[in-house]
């Protein structure tokens, strides 16, 4: 990791403290063990809160964007621009908390909605406090994977 993303990454997991909101949102290694259809519903919450909570703050501009950026390709990609962004903010935060758990057992977690910020900071969208807790009423319906099918 360079050392600019590495400062990125710094910064965000400082920032991340503020928002965190425990109670109404998923720890990175909860959601890892859900199903993948489950994986997906919760991610398309993310997406529909992430928009709801800038309209509401009369950001309808960035609400936009977050659309255009779950609702597009670029030429050449197979997957969406906000997708991408939001697996590689998600795998970058996956090592990063794997490691604190591993130094500090104790740390708090971080979270798939941390994932959602970075993702959508790399793309000049920030997204206001409100948004931690635009989960707190999903519940997933489908049992826990296999171990075995999560190991990538």
């Amino acid at each position: 990791m360079n050392g600019m993303k590495k400062y990125l990454v710094a910064t965000f997991l400082s920032a991340a403290v503020l928002f965190t909101s425990a109670a109404h949102a998923m720890q990175i290694q909860q959601f890892d063990k859900i199903a993948d259809r489950d994986q997906s519903d919760y991610i398309n919450v993310l997406i529909e809160g992430a928009e709801k909570v800038l309209t509401d703050e009369g950001r309808s501009d960035l609400a936009k964007q977050v659309d255009h950026l779950f609702t597009t390709k670029n030429k050449g990609d197979a997957d969406l621009i906000g997708m991408i962004a939001f697996e590689t903010s998600l795998a970058t935060l996956r090592a990063i908390d794997a490691r604190n758990a591993e130094r500090n057992p104790g740390a708090q977690r971080l979270e798939v909605e941390h994932a959602m910020i970075l993702a959508l900071k790399d793309h000049g969208i920030i997204l206001p406090k409100s948004f931690m807790t635009v989960a707190s009423n999903f519940h997933p319906k489908l049992p826990p994977q296999a171990k075995e099918k999560k190991d990538k």
